[in-house]
This record gives C-alpha cells, structure tokens and sequence, in this order.
C-alpha cells in the first residue's frame, strides 16, 4: 500500500512539472505570437464550443437511431449532398417513382424539378422582361448603339480637353487666331524688342518686310505666318524661333502680326514686297492659354 502511495506521490510530482514547463513554453509561444494571451484564449473556447456542439447533435441522432430501432421505425436511406441539392428521392422510393410509360425496357422515374433550376428559369425571365422594358420601352438603358455614342462624345471631350493642353502640338497646319488682348501685348513687347530691327518699331519695314500691308513674300496666311516665323529665313537674315519660342507662342506672335494689318496709312512705310495677299483673315480662334509670353520675353530680352 506504501509502495502504491510513493509512486502516486512521483507521478504527482513528475505531473506538476511536466505542467510547469509546458505552461512555461506555451508562455512563451504565446508571447511570440501576433495576437494577446486573451485572443488566444477566447479562440480555443469558441473552438472548443463548436466541438461541443457537434458532439451534442452527433449524440441526438445516435438517440434517435436507437429509439427509431426500438419502436421497429425502418432506416432512412441517406441521401448526399448532390442528392439533396437535386431534391432527388432515395432509391428506397424508386418504386413510387417509377412513370406507366416504358420503352425499350427503359423505365422513367418521376423525380421533381430541382428548386435551383426553377429558380434559374423564372429568374431569367424576370430579368429578361426588366431588362426589355428598361432599354427597349422606357429607354433609360444604354444599348449598344447609344453606349457606342456616348463614349464617343465622351471621347471627343477629352480628346478637345487634351489638344487644348498639348500646346506643344501646335504647328502650321492646326494653328488657330489669338485674340486675347494680354498676349498680344505680351507678343507686341517681344516685337519692340526683337523685331524692330529689321522690320521697324512700327512694322513698316526697314531690312526686312513691311508687315502692315496686304503684301506678303512667304505668305500671309496664319499657317504661313506660323511656319515663318518658326523656321525663319536665314538667307535673308531672319533666325529660327522655333528654339525660343514655344508653339503656342509663336501662335500669338503669328496672331499679332497679322493684327498689324491696316495699321499704318496707304503709301506709308516700306514699298510692297511680295503677292497680294486677298480673302479674310482665319476666323477660328484658340481658347484663352493664359498668359505664356512673359518667360520667353524675359529669356529673349537676356
């Protein structure tokens, strides 16, 4: 008896530590981990709830079993998960199921429509008279037609909000008229003190062209006046400006000169050099820009 209670006592004492240093090392563990003690606790005993309740309904149908043999109740095939989600019947029913008609020897069972098919099918239709009603009655709904039109005109705005942005783009095919007073200003300052050189302080020609009259030596179109201005005449002395000037500003210095003409009386300044320039002056305007010519003027003036 003594012997029993010395190894009770050990085994005891080997328990107890065995105890401390797991709880020691799972101290450990869980200070390592990412989430408090208290999460880790509330875990386990959610876990340990759900076994619980498994464990009671596997209990309960085994009670159930045993009373159903008891009172002689016969065993319900089970049926699977595909089985049931067919609301097929068990083969233990096949006899009930079995329809009059054969053929061949082949037998059809009367088994029911499945509720997910059925759902399917009147769902579609439901969604199919909304949808007929919406695009094709109300005409609140976009079809393809009036989808392909709206991106288009979308497409359009963007594509107009960009080509306004891309100054840079400007050239003498797509140059348009300025007419903000400021940056005609600004182009008119640029003038005086670059211009007047060669064409004088008024434009009416000294080295270069008289630029106040109808007549023109390289054109007296906007585009023209744009790729000139742009690309210069070295021959006659006129340097490039597409290397000091941005496009869109060489686009109002282009739109200033053109508003020279008329600006000084028949017979006075420079004899006529050139064509005769007839028709009106470009009627489309560019969108205001703001002004761009006081970093170039300030640049050009060093």
């Amino acid at each position: 008896m003594k012997k029993h209670s010395s190894i009770s006592k050990l085994a005891l004492v080997v328990l107890l530590f065995v105890g401390a240093s797991q709880a020691a090392q799972a101290q450990t563990i869980a200070e390592s981990m990412p989430f408090s003690m208290e999460e880790f606790l509330w875990g386990i005993t959610l876990l340990m709830g759900a076994m619980l309740l498994f464990l009671i309904f596997v209990m309960m149908r085994l009670i159930q079993m045993l009373n159903d043999e008891k009172a002689g109740i016969p065993k319900k095939e089970r049926l699977t998960i595909w089985e049931k989600l067919l609301s097929l019947r068990p083969m233990s029913d096949e006899e009930e199921l079995v329809m009059d008609h054969t053929y061949d020897g082949i037998y059809e069972l009367d088994n029911p429509t499945p509720p997910w098919f059925n759902f399917l099918f009147y769902g579609t239709i439901i969604i199919g008279i909304i949808y007929m009603v919406n695009y094709h009655v109300i005409g609140d709904g976009r079809v393809q037609e009036n989808e392909y039109a709206a991106e288009m005109a979308e497409w359009e705005v963007k594509s107009a909000t960009y080509q306004a942005n891309q100054t840079d783009l400007i050239d003498e095919t797509n140059v348009k008229l300025v007419t903000d007073p400021a940056l005609l200003a600004e182009a008119a300052n640029i003038f005086q003190a670059k211009c007047v050189a060669c064409h004088g302080d008024q434009a009416e020609g000294k080295n270069g062209p008289n630029l106040t009259d109808e007549y023109w030596i390289h054109g007296g179109e906007l585009g023209q006046v744009f790729k000139t201005i742009t690309q210069g005449v070295p021959e006659k002395g006129m340097i490039p400006w597409k290397g000091l000037l941005k496009p869109n500003e060489i686009q109002v210095m282009a739109s200033y000169i053109l508003s020279l003409q008329g600006t000084l009386p028949a017979g006075v300044g420079k004899a006529p050099e050139g064509e005769k320039m007839s028709g009106e002056a470009p009627v489309e305007e560019a969108p205001t820009m703001g002004s761009t010519m006081n970093e170039s003027a300030s640049l050009l003036a060093k």
